[in-house]
């Protein structure tokens, strides 16, 4: 069934651009794998809510059998799910430089 299209905005306080960027770390309990959400962005705030990202990841606590990578940058398109988002090595790589 087809997603309903509907806006989403960068998650940065005071900013009311659409999010291109969702910011997010697999996890996995060995059974089950998806996406932690830290944030959604637009290209302004990328690099702050990237750099975010990795001190929220830090607060995770995982247990046993849990795997959290640390946080990637996937562009967000319309209609796809999180597990066919493409990441975004070279925005990961510009942002942390």
């Amino acid at each position: 069934m087809p997603m309903k299209p509907y806006k989403v905005f960068c998650y940065q306080p005071s900013c009311k651009n659409l999010a291109n960027y969702k910011i997010a770390s697999r996890w996995s309990d060995g059974g089950v794998e998806e996406l932690k959400t830290y944030a959604l962005a637009c290209e302004k705030c990328l690099s702050e809510a990237f750099s975010q990202s990795f001190v929220k990841h830090k607060s995770c606590r995982t247990i046993s059998g849990e795997i959290l990578e640390p946080p990637m940058i996937f562009e967000l398109q319309k209609g796809r799910h999180s597990n066919q988002l493409v990441r975004r090595t070279d925005l990961e790589a510009s942002c942390i430089s």
